[in-house]
């Protein structure tokens, strides 16, 4: 386990300051209120939920960052800001450090789409116990993409420390 003191760092601020996570899907069935009040039980967690994105949100996207972004393909999005939900995940991945997780009713909208975010949610028909697990799944790789950085830093101050101050008498 490479990351595992990063990780643990990593979940101890998230019981200082809570993980936000936005989600956008006009099916109000699925991400209902049960599933996501049990996965706020679950961890230190506060959920948005919209059902369309428009350019004001979109906007607010941009400005204020969340952690998790999970937005549905098809119907989310009104047409003065894309075609789809790969548009907004797509302008969130390149202007952000949100980790976007995308999902559609209809696997085949998600095929060969990886370069729109980070993750792919393909089963939609999920249980609250289900979404918990697929949702700690998503942040422990969330916690792994926020701690690479970390690791290089302390990587190189490792080297240079051993290459210039351990050789020298």
């Amino acid at each position: 386990m490479k990351n595992g003191g990063f990780n643990k760092i990593g979940k101890l601020l998230m019981k200082i300051s809570p993980m936000k996570i936005i989600i956008i899907d006009d099916v109000k069935s699925y991400f209902n209120e049960n599933m996501l009040s049990i996965a706020s039980a679950n961890g230190n967690i506060s959920f948005e939920r919209y059902y369309k994105c428009d350019g004001i949100l979109l906007k607010n996207l941009i400005e204020n960052p969340r952690d998790i972004l999970i937005i549905d393909i098809k119907g989310t999005v009104t047409e003065d800001i894309g075609k789809d939900g790969f548009n907004v995940a797509s302008h969130v991945f390149n202007n952000t450090n949100t980790f976007v997780a995308t999902t559609s009713a209809h696997k085949f909208h998600l095929k060969n789409r990886e370069n729109y975010g980070d993750y792919i949610i393909s089963e939609r028909l999920m249980t609250p116990v289900d979404f918990c697990e697929e949702l700690n799944i998503m942040i422990e790789k969330y916690l792994k993409q926020k701690t690479k950085i970390y690791q290089k830093v302390i990587y190189k101050l490792g080297k240079y420390f051993f290459k210039y101050g351990l050789n020298k008498p």
